[in-house]
């Protein structure tokens, strides 16, 4: 959906509250003026949370969707979340936990899959992962994580034979400046209080519950000019033997002096 078309949707939606302008702006929190530019399409002068907020007065949603040659962006995302996957299981199971990737659930009407689940039998403790590349919401990723930690005994205890006492929920983001932002707006800081030294410490002893937000290096991406190796060494000259003689600089040869030509002094 273009620009164009998502001012005209709103502008539809607005005309079939039969409200103007004015009183949608006034519900959204927003200026008159701002309706106007959305609903001519102008979507690049207002900000998104703007937007959204114009779709949510008339009971809408705005989804953005993103594009880049086809599908490679679906598989530049999976290749990242797939990395990050493996980094997560590598750190769990240094530190003794058992982990088990795309648990697949189905409960009482609920279904999903767990990105990675990390059990601790002799602790009696589950910790669920989710591992997103990016954070596009924080209501829906927050819903899930709720879901997942919250049918955790039951689908260890089905899956295990045991059920856990201390369960733990995890978001797991690559270490970037903006996911860094996003983690701190209250809705995901209130759900997702913890860090990573809390992490460490739940994972060595897992006691009571944790709720954590989790950065890790981004591995995907890399910046060419920063790929560490070992430092080239400009070839010198070759090093002489011990007893070997220092070399003499070689003269040119000279002329031979003719006689005749030198004389004798007065």
């Amino acid at each position: 959906m273009d620009d164009r078309t998502v001012g005209l949707v709103l502008r539809a939606l607005r005309r079939r509250r039969r409200w103007t302008q004015d009183e949608l702006s006034k519900r959204a929190g927003c200026s008159q003026s701002q309706v106007s530019i959305v609903e001519a399409g102008h979507l690049g002068a207002v900000q998104v949370d703007r937007v959204r907020r114009l779709f949510a007065a008339v009971d809408a949603r705005l989804e953005l969707l993103s594009r880049w040659r086809g599908a490679d962006l679906e598989r530049l995302l999976d290749q990242a979340h797939s990395e990050l996957v493996a980094e997560v299981v590598r750190r769990l199971e240094l530190a003794g936990w058992d982990v088990a990737i795309e648990v697949t659930y189905s409960e009482y009407g609920e279904r999903g899959s767990i990105d990675v689940l990390g059990t601790h039998p002799l602790r009696r403790a589950a910790l669920v992962i989710e591992v997103k590349s990016d954070l596009p919401s924080a209501e829906g990723v927050g819903r899930k994580l709720d879901e997942k930690t919250r049918l955790a005994p039951k689908i260890v205890l089905d899956r295990f034979g045991w059920r856990p006492a201390a369960v733990g929920r995890l978001l797991v983001l690559p270490e970037t400046g903006r996911l860094r932002r996003l983690a701190r707006i209250p809705a995901i800081a209130a759900m997702l209080p913890a860090d990573a030294v809390a992490v460490r410490r739940w994972l060595r002893s897992p006691t009571g519950s944790l709720a954590a937000t989790w950065f890790l290096p981004d591995i995907g991406v890399r910046n060419p000019r920063r790929v560490s190796g070992p430092p080239r060494r400009v070839p010198g000259p070759p090093r002489r033997a011990s007893n070997e003689p220092p070399s003499v600089e070689r003269q040119p040869p000279q002329p031979p002096i003719d006689p005749d030509s030198v004389r004798s002094p007065r």
